[in-house]
């Protein structure tokens, strides 16, 4: 496997998107040296709205993790290198996939209530 691509964190879905444009990474899914497939997943990040897992989008085997569990990093950035044969890696796709957590996962996604000022109703 002379070939290898990085794994970035990628664009969230808007309903989860935070402006701090930032995800903390909870914990890596697979191991370094460990095989990953099509939709594999890799790590679990988290941000102010979501937990969500991010999935391999190409096949080959994760060479490297940069970060521990708990750093903050950048919508973009790398967070590993996945070494992949010419023809597995995906060209012309997004290299990482996001998906939000299952429904067990699903009550930590949360809801925003409108602030509104409201002048109390005085009723007689």
């Amino acid at each position: 496997m002379p070939f290898w691509y990085y794994f970035p964190v990628p664009k969230l879905p808007h309903e989860v998107a935070h402006q701090s444009n930032l995800v903390e990474i909870r914990k890596y899914l697979a191991a370094e040296g460990s095989p990953v497939e099509d939709g594999s997943p890799v790590a679990s990040v988290e941000n102010y709205w979501a937990v969500m897992t991010l999935k391999a989008n190409g096949k080959g085997v994760l060479r490297k993790t940069f970060f521990e569990p708990g750093t903050s990093v950048k919508i973009g950035d790398p967070i590993a290198i996945i070494g992949a044969d010419g023809e597995n890696i995906p060209y012309g796709k997004e290299l990482a996939l996001v998906e939000l957590s299952s429904a067990s996962d699903e009550s930590r996604v949360r809801k925003t209530i409108p602030h509104r000022n409201r002048t109390p109703s005085i009723r007689p």
